[in-house]
């Protein structure tokens, strides 16, 4: 993104030097034929149509408090899905609307574990204000109810590993929704590698998450039963939560005895929830089980802009600085390309080809299509989609860009037109 920048600010500058105005060729914006954007309201999932509101949310001065008790209305979800085999251009943007002291908007998406929020002068027509639901910032925990343990006690899921897992109904405890954050376990003092579960805005409207221990006897393994409301339920063995490398360890006879715990949760403060007992190697082991609440700041306009360009190592992997593809066809985010009928820029550096279409001259004028009619660029959550023809010469290969959105034809300069062909090689063999 910032190389990008930088191409633009260059070609402007030598413009202005030159005493002339050009349009802009290189103009990205939100491109919503890249987008699917949904919403979920009275358990239907809704789609929306344009995407702008959605990721330019949480763009501008963001906001690190949130004032005043909080009810949460909508979330909505953009889907950019991969274009190419690849799928490097796959993003997500989640923005949740919700009310305190004054409206905001609070965002998540592929750059960042930790969400963003911004103070909004009022909320997009897409989003319901009628029905909003309270949240917590922290979750609370204690028993859960009698319609859960049946619930608990009838999952087809207890069964589908094939051999039967017993569910320990009195080890069920309720987790209320919280604003974010996440539950980690550790057992016998050695901590999950991963979170257990993770809160999230949208959670707000869901009934409590339930937790409970199961055992199967056959193979003497523990397992942990998640419920969220009665939408999913997981059934996951103990010890791949606690250290994935570890392999047959057995519980013999265990037995889960679940400590009184009801209060909220206070993060980064140990919990002891379950006491464990059984044997192994013929030696009798008792064990706790306790979990910590985490949560973190929200990410600060500075912080945000950091990640334009320093983006974070252990979390979702995602491309810094544009892609650029030509291909045969459309995109269609159902059914994604792959060589030969799309080729990708070659190399890691895309000043030069930014230049190279940013430098191209307005024209009247365009070529005949070729094998190759669509030209692609994608950078973060932006984008810009051409057309392109081509008029052979004896010894050059003139190049044509239609901007699909204004339909403003540009010829590329024939140096330009030199630059684009050495990141398409391809295109000099037909």
């Amino acid at each position: 993104m910032k190389k990008l920048a930088s191409a633009l600010v260059l070609s402007m500058g030598l413009l202005a030097s030159c005493g002339g105005e050009k349009p802009d060729v290189v103009n990205l914006s939100y491109v919503d034929a890249h987008w699917t954007v949904n919403k979920y309201a009275e358990e239907k999932l809704i789609s929306l149509h344009s995407a702008d509101e959605t990721l330019q949310a949480c763009t501008g001065d963001l906001t690190t408090e949130l004032k005043g008790d909080l009810t949460v209305f909508d979330t909505i979800v953009a889907n950019r899905y991969p274009m190419t085999d690849t799928g490097e251009e796959y993003a997500f943007k989640a923005v949740s609307y919700m009310k305190g002291d004054e409206n905001y908007a609070i965002c998540r998406d592929m750059a960042s574990n930790r969400f963003s929020a911004q103070v909004i002068e009022s909320f997009p027509d897409d989003v319901d204000v009628k029905t909003g639901t309270p949240i917590n910032r922290y979750p609370v925990v204690g028993p859960a109810d009698d319609s859960a343990k049946t619930a608990l006690r009838n999952a087809d899921e207890l069964n589908e590993s094939g051999n039967p897992i017993e569910p320990f109904l009195d080890t069920i405890v309720a987790f209320s929704p919280a604003l974010y954050g996440e539950i980690e376990l550790e057992v016998g003092g050695m901590p999950s590698p991963y979170p257990l579960f993770s809160f999230d805005p949208s959670m707000a409207g869901m009934t409590d998450i339930k937790l409970a221990i199961g055992y199967d006897k056959l193979t003497e393994k523990p397992y942990l039963l998640l419920m969220f409301a009665d939408l999913y339920f997981s059934v996951t063995p103990l010890e791949s939560m606690i250290d994935p490398t570890t392999e047959g360890h057995t519980y013999e006879g265990l037995t889960v005895e679940r400590l009184p715990l009801e209060t909220e949760l206070v993060p980064d403060k140990t919990y002891p929830l379950y006491e464990f007992s059984y044997t192994r190697d013929g030696k009798v082991v008792n064990e706790t089980m306790a979990f910590n609440y985490r949560t973190s700041d929200l990410l600060s306009t500075a912080e945000r802009k950091k990640l334009e360009t320093q983006l974070e190592e252990d979390y979702m992997p995602l491309v810094t600085g544009p892609l650029i593809y030509l291909h045969q066809q459309p995109f269609n985010t159902e059914s994604p390309l792959s060589y030969p009928a799309l080729l990708k820029a070659a190399g890691n550096e895309m000043d030069d080809l930014v230049q190279a279409i940013d430098s191209a001259e307005p024209t009247n004028r365009s070529g005949e299509e070729g094998d190759y009619r669509y030209l692609t660029i994608v950078d973060g959550h932006k984008g810009q989609e051409f057309e392109v023809t081509y008029k052979q010469r004896s010894k050059k290969l003139d190049i044509y860009v239609t901007d699909r959105s204004t339909e403003e034809t540009y010829k590329l300069t024939s140096e330009g037109a030199e630059t684009f062909l050495s990141y398409f090689p391809d295109l000099k063999k037909k």
